[in-house]
């Protein structure tokens, strides 16, 4: 048996023909790793950025722009290095990880190393980007990465681009490309299951075909993508993401596969939000039951403009917040409101707060100190929520029809 060090990726044998004029050329497929390094493919990527498919990963990407190679991104104990770090037109970041997959290096660990780097990136605001690229790049002036995208093309206005990258910053929502020369089976699966969690991240292939005469092309191929899952991100007072939860209640069973451990949590967490469900006595009579929304959180319908009441648990404290329909104002007419409201509701402050957006507002309640039975008071602040909202969504209701 080989060890992990003699891994060798095995091309399938594969012939291309190159026609020109009446003759045609005969092109084998080669392995990419054969005098070639990551750094060089890493080189590549950056120079010829045509080479990424980025629109054939999401169309809505339009190109890939490349801004520079071996980014540092500092973290506790030391640096590491982004081989690539490119944006799109629209300001969402692109971080590609080089690895030939004959390195024991491109199994798991490349995938854990990408999402490291997502990780570290997602601490950054737009002004420390912009004071790392300047050092990095010695650029000037007020916004050079702006200037940069303008350079090639893009036709956002500054201040839509830079909110869009400062956006996509806080929220984490970046491409990952893992790039490569043949795609593990193993790496496949576990990437598979990462796109379960709404993260974009694509594998890439890169072939590389010779004829007998050295002439040699690259050609992209896309075995894995991930489909781009709506997420939402809890957030403290100052909007700082704190935790994100999918819609997809799948996730957790998902989950339990790669980490049994993480499972028992989750399991658990069901189990209370399914007490909190069973135990639900709303004195409004139109309100349904609460609906399991995600992992430690449920969901209280309600009536347009409203969506729902999200009652949650986090970091061992509990909450409630209101989801409208985006654009409808509802917040903004109960914030007018708001003395009424609080007033209505009782002793617990009222808070406005951010989502993952802090354009994006909302009504929230959380957990005061000294509670001793966290359940009875999510049954009590929730039917309290649910009374002071249900008569001001009925008023609200009526000037629509």
């Amino acid at each position: 048996m080989l060890e992990a060090d003699a891994i060798k990726v095995t091309v399938p044998h594969m012939t291309a023909f190159l026609l020109e004029g009446g003759t045609s050329a005969r092109f084998e497929r080669s392995d990419l790793s054969e005098g070639f390094s990551e750094s060089f493919l890493q080189e590549l990527l950056f120079r010829e950025p045509d080479l990424v498919p980025l629109t054939q990963i999401d169309p809505s990407a339009v190109n890939f722009i490349p801004v520079c190679r071996e980014l540092t991104l500092p973290k506790t104990g030391g640096s590491v290095f982004l081989d690539v770090f490119g944006i799109t037109p629209a300001g969402r970041p692109v971080l590609i990880e080089c690895k030939l997959w004959r390195n024991p290096q491109a199994r798991r660990e490349v995938i854990a190393q990408v999402l490291e780097y997502a990780a570290l990136l997602r601490r950054w605001s737009y002004a420390d980007l912009t004071a790392r690229l300047k050092a990095k790049l010695g650029w000037a002036g007020e916004n050079p990465l702006f200037a940069h995208v303008e350079a090639h093309g893009a036709s956002l206005s500054e201040a839509v681009f830079t909110d869009a990258v400062s956006r996509n910053l806080r929220s984490g929502d970046f491409h990952l490309l893992l790039a490569g020369d043949g795609i593990r089976e193993d790496a496949t699966a576990i990437a598979e299951h990462i796109g379960e969690k709404g993260t974009r991240l694509a594998l890439v292939e890169f072939q590389r075909w010779r004829d007998n005469s050295g002439r040699q092309f690259i050609v992209p191929f896309i075995p894995f993508k991930t489909e781009v899952i709506r997420q939402r991100i809890l957030t403290d007072d100052r909007g700082a993401a704190l935790q994100v939860v999918n819609d997809d209640e799948s996730s957790v069973e998902s989950e339990a596969a790669i980490a049994p451990e993480q499972s028992a949590v989750k399991e658990a967490n069901k189990a209370f939000w399914q007490s909190f469900i069973d135990r639900a006595r709303f004195d409004h009579p139109d309100q349904s039951p609460p609906r399991h929304g995600g992992n430690n959180w449920v969901k209280i319908l309600l009536p347009p403009p409203a969506r729902w009441v999200t009652a949650f648990r986090m970091k061992g404290r509990a909450g409630l917040y209101l989801v409208d329909v985006p654009g409808s104002g509802l917040i903004e007419r109960l914030v007018e409101d708001s003395a009424s409201l609080q007033e209505d509701f009782g002793d617990e402050p009222l808070r406005l707060r951010a989502l993952h957006d802090p354009n994006e507002l909302t009504i929230a309640v959380d957990e005061p100190d000294g509670v001793t039975d966290q359940l009875a008071w999510l049954l009590d602040a929730s039917n309290r929520l649910v009374n002071v909202l249900r008569p001001r969504l009925s008023v609200e209701e009526d000037h629509r029809l």
